[in-house]
């Protein structure tokens, strides 16, 4: 048995996700909440990246069992695609070592493109079922039939037939894993688990932190595959030894059934470090060994910004194009298209230009119309050295029947060609300096608009602020242009900025923002500062808190940030707001200190559930106040997370009524109110009778902000 060292596998600080992944040709592909990312290193060294968002969960994936099926024919339909789609992209952009073969040359004149695509992923799936089928199925199963003259044992005859079809696997892998395109596929596979081991130990997304850990990884589909194999001599050792033609049907019709189970063992593997899990799980990680190789760092990069392409904001547009490590687009798939016409243009334009050099220099100098231009003449006389110093000539109208001859070095054609694809304006407005006077002039009516102009120029830019002078002259691309053109207006519109530029900072900290959640405030902050005030005084070294209404989850990630040992549970009845909760905390890091729940108030959390905190910044706006709030809350910021009902106070009554029930005896509930709703809460809370030491404390501008309640 060799010999794992288990510590390294099931990290016991890891914070397990649903994050999968799958190697790829040439890259990974990485699936999150609510996008895929295919990332790529092309023959030519560059990063492409393309994200894509994914539909829904079937509801059939929450039902145990169940999910192991759906899960099951998912992968193969997803799993071959995503192959498929990714020597696709090889073909596109390395025609000359991935060349079109004549059947899919005749399917695309015959179909098109696109339905081409579709034929050939459907029979390449149907292909590798009905081979595995043949191969892993249907012939271990014939092989064992011969061995009925040395015994007839149903359980010794199952069992093996399970082990030949486990052996024949093996072997299946041993043959092909030394085959060059197959050795880079594995050492993209062990990219894959190491960039997710170090996601899930809360590390910084580095190449040098991925490499510290295994490549073999507890949830990987490679121990699916083991399971499955292990299950199906288990299950059919109770079916007995009836004929070859029943045993073949049994074993295709008890297929879901053994991806059900397995995909339950594999998610428990996935959540459990315990004695029994390591046990069942050795197989698969021994088959993993074979399976995975260490990879480069070149492909470790990869992997990690395929996996920080699905760890974004779930507002995040897709992306298809060339990328730098990080996922900065360097040049959209749109871009690419174009700059390809303009090579074309160019090499037409050269063969042109070739011929009719041809042409005149098949006759006599003299031939050629005297241009009275000392350029052009002494064009002429390098005619005959062309071929032998390297020139290429390029040819032009210049108007009254007259051709202008230009003699250019072939490293200045093939640097012209280059600059194709950096296509910019010309247009003087299209400077940086011009385009961000242009936007602080169209905010001049808002206030502190001037900055606001250069903050959304930086965003749409990547420019820094020093940047933005130093490259002031420069022509802007047209992408940033738009991208720059288009936020100004939306601010202009009345749009928040912190929406626009999807950012803001609280305590501290940064948080992403988007229209599903409210903009964290500096009000607020008055409220986590009391909260870790109260705590501290009570001497809590590892609290249990409750952020209900959590919102973009300022006030629980800001408390999970500032108490280590600290658990916080995040509930909210939104949710895409608690999508973008769970986002925040994986970019502060705190992730492994948080639980997410969906459900509204008290629904969210079970009947037992006790806490040491409950902290709410629920909606407190009275309805009818609602349309008097400024255009930029009340056009743009989730109506449901500002209304409070006809007097503001519906959520303060449910948790008068409910939150004692769920905190501690001398643990504290903190609720941040309206200016002048610090009587009523307080009245509520003391009706309720289970609290005492209730306070109200006051915001920087001397407003009523926060209420303190302790538990009796």
């Amino acid at each position: 048995m060799a010999k794992i060292d288990y510590s390294k596998i099931f990290l016991k600080d890891a914070c397990p996700t649903k994050i999968g992944g799958q190697a790829i040709m040439e890259g990974v592909m990485m699936r999150g909440a609510d996008r895929t990312a295919i990332a790529m290193r092309l023959p030519s060294g560059e990063l492409y990246l393309k994200t894509k968002m994914r539909k829904e969960d079937p509801k059939a994936m929450k039902v145990p069992l169940v999910r192991g099926v759906v899960a099951f024919v998912r992968s193969l339909i997803d799993g071959m695609g995503t192959l498929m789609e990714s020597a696709s992209i090889l073909e596109e952009y390395a025609p000359e070592e991935y060349e079109e073969g004549k059947f899919e040359a005749w399917i695309n004149k015959k179909f098109g493109a696109k339905a081409a695509w579709n034929i050939l992923m459907t029979l390449a799936l149907i292909v590798s079922i009905v081979i595995s089928v043949l191969f892993f199925v249907i012939l271990p199963t014939w092989v064992v039939n011969f061995m009925k003259e040395w015994t007839e044992n149903a359980v010794i005859l199952n069992l093996i037939e399970g082990f030949l079809r486990i052996l024949m696997f093996v072997a299946y892998v041993l043959a092909i894993r030394n085959l060059n395109d197959v050795k880079n596929l594995f050492r993209y596979h062990g990219a894959e688990h190491k960039s997710i081991h170090c996601f899930e130990n809360k590390e910084d997304l580095t190449v040098e932190n991925a490499k510290k850990y295994y490549t073999l990884h507890p949830r990987c589909g490679t121990s699916f595959m083991m399971f499955v194999l292990i299950i199906s001599i288990l299950l059919f050792s109770f079916l007995g030894w009836p004929n070859l033609l029943w045993r073949i049907v049994s074993r295709l019709l008890l297929l879901p059934v053994i991806a059900a189970i397995s995909y339950e063992l594999l998610k428990w593997a996935g959540r459990s470090d315990g004695k029994l899990v390591k046990i069942l799980s050795w197989p698969g990680l021994m088959l993993q060994k074979l399976t995975t190789a260490e990879p480069t760092d070149d492909q470790l990069e990869v992997a990690l910004l395929s996996l920080k392409s699905v760890l974004v904001d779930p507002e995040t547009i897709e992306i298809e194009g060339f990328v730098d490590k990080d996922g900065n687009i360097v040049r959209s798939k749109k871009e690419e298209e174009q700059a390809k016409k303009e090579a074309s243009e160019w090499e037409e334009g050269v063969k042109a230009n070739t011929e009719y050099n041809n042409e005149i220099s098949s006759k006599d100098a003299e031939a050629i119309p005297p241009a009275g231009d000392d350029e052009i003449n002494e064009a002429i006389k390098f005619l005959d050295n062309l071929d032998s110093d390297g020139y290429t000539l390029v040819a032009g109208d210049v108007g009254d029947g007259r051709r202008i001859v230009d003699i250019i070095t072939e490293k200045e054609a093939n640097d012209a060609k280059k600059r194709t694809l950096a296509r910019r304006y010309t247009a003087d407005i299209k400077t940086y300096e011009n385009a961000l006077k242009w936007g602080q002039a169209s905010l001049g009516m808002i206030e502190n608009g001037r900055n606001e102009a250069r903050i959304i120029m930086s965003y749409a830019t990547g420019l820094s602020d020093s940047e933005m002078i130093t490259r002031g002259k420069e022509l802007m691309k047209e992408d940033d242009f738009y991208e720059y053109e288009k936020r100004i207006s939306a601010r202009l519109e009345g749009m928040p900025l912190q929406y626009i530029v999807g950012i803001q900072q609280f305590m501290g900290l940064p948080f992403r923002v988007n229209k599903n959640v409210l903009i964290p405030r500096m009000d607020t902050e008055i409220v986590v500062e009391k909260l870790l005030s109260e705590i501290k005084k009570r001497g809590y070294t590892k609290p249990e808190v409750l952020d209900m209404c959590t919102g973009s989850g300022a006030i629980g990630v800001s408390v999970a940030a500032k108490i280590e040992g600290s658990h916080v549970t995040m509930t909210d009845a939104s949710q895409e707001a608690l999508k973008t909760a769970i986002g925040n905390a994986a970019l502060n890091r705190v992730n492994g200190q948080c639980t997410f729940l969906e459900g509204d108030m008290f629904d969210a959390i079970s009947e037992d559930a006790i806490y040491d905190v409950i902290v709410c910044n629920p909606p407190y706006i009275p309805t009818k106040e609602i349309d008097k709030l400024a255009v930029e809350v009340r056009m743009h910021e989730p109506v449901k997370a500002l209304d409070g009902g006809e007097d503001g106070l519906d959520f303060y009554r449910i948790l008068a009524d409910e939150a004692s029930s769920h905190i501690k005896s001398g643990g504290i509930l903190v609720l941040e109110i309206g200016h002048d709703q610090a009587k009523a809460v307080s009245e509520l809370l003391e009706k309720a009778a289970t609290y005492r030491s209730i306070e109200s404390f006051k915001d920087l501008a001397g407003l009523d902000r926060v209420i303190v309640a302790e538990r009796i």
